[in-house]
């Protein structure tokens, strides 16, 4: 499941909630957006088509769960990023970065300190 740019937005804001939510709830955190609240609507049908939410209709108000966890969501996404871009490399990834100077000598101590307790 690939979310778009907009909708992972609401993603991070029902994961953050961590609760089954309504339209109207999320169109708070949203505001700043600018959307209409049928844009919104729109969204949640659409991830709810995705299999990223899960829609109960409770009196006269859709609720709206996530099917997947902020945790599980990211892991997909970098192993999509890694075998998309990298083969599957991780060796390859690291060294891109190391190359490309978006490592710093902290984050690189960080990482070795990470692999060691695994």
């Amino acid at each position: 499941m690939r979310l778009s740019e907009a909708e992972l937005e609401i993603m991070e804001q029902i994961w953050k909630l961590g609760r089954p939510v309504t339209a109207a709830e999320l169109a708070g955190p949203l505001q700043q957006k600018g959307w209409k609240p049928t844009t919104l609507l729109t969204f949640l049908a659409r991830m709810a088509a995705k299999g990223a939410l899960k829609v109960e209709k409770r009196g006269k108000q859709n609720v709206y769960t996530a099917c997947v966890s902020s945790e599980q969501y990211r892991a997909a996404e970098a192993q999509e990023l890694l075998t998309k871009l990298y083969s599957g490399s991780v060796k390859s990834m690291v060294a891109a970065l190391y190359d490309g100077k978006a490592l710093s000598g902290d984050q690189l101590d960080e990482l070795r300190d990470w692999l060691e307790t695994r």
